[in-house]
């Protein structure tokens, strides 16, 4: 990259220029000026005429560009530097370790664990290849009260989860129930592993109708209680009401495009070497150096020029957002194995800055609920007699 000189002349002066036999690079005319880009000879050369011809030297290009940058910000690049490598330091050293368990047995168990291989406060941090080998220390030392254990580096922290080992005991919870549905609905699905289906697929039940009983009979007669054991679905339905704006703000991008280095000290933003920045932006950041806990972060961002354009809505166009929205609120509320089987627009009213749409929802979801059966057996048998 050759090393060139940019200099500023008046038009009224140039053509004077051309008989001192001096080589330029590159005219570039602008106005009533040219900028003339010169290698350093030639730039020695027209130095000598400045005071005749009134030239103004404006800027670099190449190599000595980014030397004259570094002499002009070197106490900058210098605290920049001694700051890095501090950072660089105390992250390896460590700050905190956040063992994930509510158990305080095992907490104070992983603490001595952890202290006896090293990982304790204010200590280096460890490699990779040594956390693993201290992972499975711990585990094979403590088979039977660990089931699992990862150790997660973030900066200058230390993440422990846990899980303890538990000894798996056989369900003797075997009181009798009925399976019942949990709000109105039409059965869509039955799956029963236990009791008795008394009811069918596309029948409507209301809330706390039995679907699957516990109730054994023969003959119309009550011989035995069970716990049923069932998973029902059914088409369930919702109104949602929702109020849209009609009005909304577009983001354009100009095509204008730049690149910048960012520096964050605690909550305050410095763009390094960008002083003219965009009125509207969007940036796209690449952290280059970034700490968990002390406060300075360096990046490097591309930035694109952006515009708010105001638009507004068609009447379709915002009952097509207001049911998305509908449907958002929905499906955040609904269990994650639910899932919409229709939707209809009920009523529509269009005021002046916005839009209010009344969305029917037809939804397919599990309305298991279970309820204990408390009489007797023998208590039941003598109410039949």
């Amino acid at each position: 990259m050759k090393n060139t000189y940019i200099i500023k002349i008046e038009e009224k002066y140039f053509k004077r220029l051309l008989s001192y036999h001096i080589y330029i690079n590159k005219i570039k005319k602008e106005n009533n000026y040219y900028l003339l880009y010169l290698d350093s000879d030639n730039y020695q050369k027209l130095n000598k005429l400045k005071k005749i011809y009134n030239i103004e030297f404006v800027g670099y290009k190449g190599l000595i560009k980014y030397k004259y940058i570094l002499k002009k910000h070197y106490p900058f690049f210098i605290m920049v530097i001694l700051g890095i490598s501090l950072i660089i330091f105390l992250s390896n050293i460590i700050f905190q370790i956040d063992i994930k368990t509510e158990d305080k047995e095992i907490r104070e168990l992983l603490k001595e664990e952890l202290n006896s291989r090293g990982i304790s406060l204010y200590k280096f941090v460890k490699s990779y290849e040594d956390k693993e080998s201290i992972k499975k220390d711990i585990l094979n030392n403590n088979k039977d009260k660990l089931e699992w254990l990862e150790i997660t580096r973030v900066g200058s922290k230390y993440i422990v989860e846990v899980e303890k080992r538990i000894i798996n005991k056989e369900d003797t919870d075997t009181k009798p129930r009925n399976i019942v549905a949990l709000k109105n609905a039409i059965i869509l699905s039955i799956e029963a592993r236990n009791g008795s289906i008394v009811k069918k697929l596309n029948d409507y039940v209301k809330k706390g109708d039995v679907i699957v009983s516990g109730e054994i009979t023969h003959k119309d007669e009550v011989v035995d209680l069970v716990r049923a054991d069932a998973v029902i679905y059914g088409e369930t339905w919702y109104n949602v009401h929702v109020s849209y704006p009609i009005a909304y703000q577009e983001k354009k991008y100009t095509g204008k495009t730049k690149t910048r280095f960012g520096l964050t000290l605690f909550t305050k933003k410095y763009n390094l070497f960008d002083k003219t920045p965009y009125k509207n932006e969007e940036i796209k950041e690449t952290n280059i150096f970034k700490h968990q806990f002390l406060p300075l972060k360096l990046s490097f961002e591309k930035v694109f020029e952006v515009i708010d354009e105001d638009n507004i809505y068609t009447v379709d166009e915002a009952c097509e957002e207001a049911v998305k929205l509908a449907r958002s609120k929905i499906l955040a509320k609904l269990p994650k194995d639910s899932k919409i089987l229709s939707q209809k627009k009920l009523k529509i009213i269009v005021n002046n800055s916005t839009i209010d749409v009344d969305v029917f929802f037809k939804v397919y979801e599990n309305i298991t609920d279970t309820i204990e059966i408390n009489k007797k057996l023998d208590d039941i048998t003598k109410e039949g007699e």
